[in-house]
């Protein structure tokens, strides 16, 4: 009897054993799901619809984009990409289609230099440590202009977060520098070290000055004993640690002939190399660029101390929006908003990181081949509240 009643014990205690193991598997099984739930049919038609505005737009002042390619993420899972329209002459868009990403290239550059300070980079073999507030006239060729005793002085981190004060070349090009040809990075620097700086002491000044100058300044710098130049830090460390299989610079011989057909609604300047280094001579796809986004929030690019640094509010631009470093960053109605635009002859550009509250953060991306679509922040934003629902 003993024995009996000891294997009817063991058998309740098993099928105990075995409920709690149910419920075990169902939770983590459940709460997964729950977590990176995909984006639902309904959500992923309400995005469709507005593509279809951009691509066909109803008023004939909006300009229509040949091809839009898109990816939407939630906590860290690609849950929707895809690709719309052409992007060649009888190639449709996917969501692997290459467009040149304009000033989205600064969050690339932002991090490298972030990087760079992570590893104790030096300017020059045995100079100064690289640091935020490293002023510029301790790295490379500073100019007396950029130096006034009622000005602060210019550090890498005013340039990161543009408050240098340093005019915009792209809006007032050296008279001395053919805006629609090449310029030798060289050239463009020495002529940029005749600018002065011009309004509100510290003051946020969007400047893709600022985004050149830290890719000249990584130029200079070595790290682990080596020279480190801004293509290979971005292609060796930034590209590598986010795994990034399709990104590169515009110029890149692989892009020239898979990249989306551009489309100009302006005679094209600044497409020529150096003009655009380090602020906006990137490509890439939406996918990389959700890699991209997802690489930044898990620290694989940066440690989660310096991903805080640039997403800090280190500029006001306006009374809801800051700029951190190579984001412009938006606190309103409960809402965490990370996000750069990009416009650089024959594209448009956009991405975003956001989070409500403690909810799921959600990654946004769209590339299209097409300058002028001024429509995309809209749409963008749209697409986010979308996926946050």
């Amino acid at each position: 009897m003993a024995v009996f009643a000891d294997a009817g014990h063991k058998s309740k205690s098993s099928l105990r054993h075995l409920g709690v193991l149910w419920f075990a598997l169902l939770l983590i099984t459940t709460l997964p799901a729950l977590a990176n739930t995909p984006l639902t049919q309904t959500q992923i038609s309400e995005i469709e619809r507005l593509i279809e505005k951009t691509l066909h737009p109803k008023d004939a002042r909006d300009y229509a984009a040949p091809a839009v390619s898109i990816s939407v993420g939630k906590n860290g899972t690609l849950a929707f990409a895809a690709g719309y329209g052409e992007a060649r002459s009888g190639v449709p868009a996917t969501k692997d289609t290459v467009y040149r990403i304009g000033s989205i290239t600064k969050q690339f550059t932002a991090a490298a230099v972030l990087s760079l300070i992570e590893r104790g980079a030096t300017v020059g073999p045995g100079g100064p440590n690289l640091s935020l507030d490293l002023p510029l006239a301790e790295t490379f060729r500073a100019s007396d202009s950029w130096n006034a005793s009622d000005r602060p002085p210019i550090t890498v981190k005013s340039l990161l977060a543009m408050t240098s004060n340093l005019p915009n070349f792209t809006r007032r090009p050296p008279h001395t520098l053919d805006p629609w040809g090449a310029v030798a990075s060289d050239n463009l620097l020495g002529a940029l070290t005749r600018l002065r700086r011009i309004g509100e002491p510290g003051s946020f000044e969007y400047s893709n000055t600022s985004y050149f100058l830290l890719a000249e300044l990584i130029d200079d710098l070595y790290v682990e004993g080596q020279s480190a130049t801004y293509h290979n830090q971005l292609r060796d460390v930034i590209f590598t640690r986010a795994e990034l299989s399709d990104t590169g610079f515009s110029s890149d011989e692989k892009f020239k002939s898979t990249i989306a057909h551009p489309t100009y609604r302006r005679r094209p300047a600044f497409t020529q190399p150096d003009w655009l280094k380090g602020s906006g001579d990137m490509a890439s796809t939406v996918v990389d660029l959700f890699k991209w986004n997802d690489a930044l929030m898990s620290d694989r690019v940066l440690t989660s101390r310096t991903r805080e640094d640039m997403f800090a509010d280190n500029a006001r631009v306006d009374v809801w929006n800051y700029y951190g470093m190579g984001w412009f960053i938006t606190h309103r109605d409960n809402l965490e908003l990370y996000r750069h635009s990009g416009t650089v002859p024959g594209y448009t550009s956009f991405n975003a990181i956001a989070r409500r509250g403690e909810g799921p953060w959600v990654s946004v991306s769209i590339l299209t081949n097409s300058d002028g679509i001024e429509s995309l922040d809209d749409l963008a934003q749209q697409v986010v509240d979308i996926a946050l629902q």
